[in-house]
């Protein structure tokens, strides 16, 4: 299954090449992104990366994708985690800082949230991201994400729970897609 949403695809585990495996790497080792993240950049071997990558994978609680562009370039991961019945943690990476702020994040998760809520028939998404992360932040925002509450964590960073649940998610594309059916019926002469 590669769910896709606008121009992002996102691809198993399985099927990302050597390039994509080494962008991987290069991005759990970008020092921002390990900020971003909360923890330190990862100075694994590229094998051992790619084995503890791959064994998470097959775990039952867990469904990891790569994400890529329209010119079907590899761009980062997303994954929903912790699952749980009918919840999960959604945990996202858009690694390419020439993809940051141009739309491919929430792109990327409204794909992951049509396979969660369609396929596997899930009921609630929630997620932690830092209070100074606030690219983050609006991009959840954006595909219906609200704030439940904000914490202070060790270290003085503030971390931020968000949550999405099905029906607000159903509702919302609901609206995007009648929105879009009416602006286009206005553009025929």
């Amino acid at each position: 299954m590669r769910p896709r949403y606008g121009r992002v695809t996102l691809r198993p585990l399985s099927e990302l090449d050597s390039g994509a495996w080494r962008r991987i790497q290069a991005h759990f080792r970008d020092p921002e992104i390990a900020h971003l993240n909360g923890t330190p950049p990862n100075r694994m071997p590229l094998w051992l990366l790619k084995r503890v990558l791959k064994a998470d994978a097959r775990r039952t609680d867990r469904t990891t994708f790569g994400i890529y562009d329209e010119d079907d370039a590899y761009i980062g991961t997303i994954e929903l985690y912790d699952v749980r019945g009918s919840s999960a943690t959604l945990g996202i990476i858009i690694g390419e800082h020439s993809h940051w702020g141009r739309g491919y994040g929430p792109e990327a998760i409204h794909a992951l949230l049509g396979y969660a809520f369609q396929e596997l028939g899930l009921d609630h998404i929630r997620l932690n991201t830092f209070g100074d992360n606030a690219r983050a932040q609006a991009a959840f925002r954006k595909v219906g994400f609200r704030e439940v509450t904000r914490s202070r964590i060790a270290g003085g960073r503030i971390d931020v729970h968000m949550e999405l649940h099905r029906g607000a998610w159903l509702e919302q594309v609901g609206q995007a897609a009648s929105s879009s059916g009416a602006a286009a019926g206005r553009g025929v002469a």
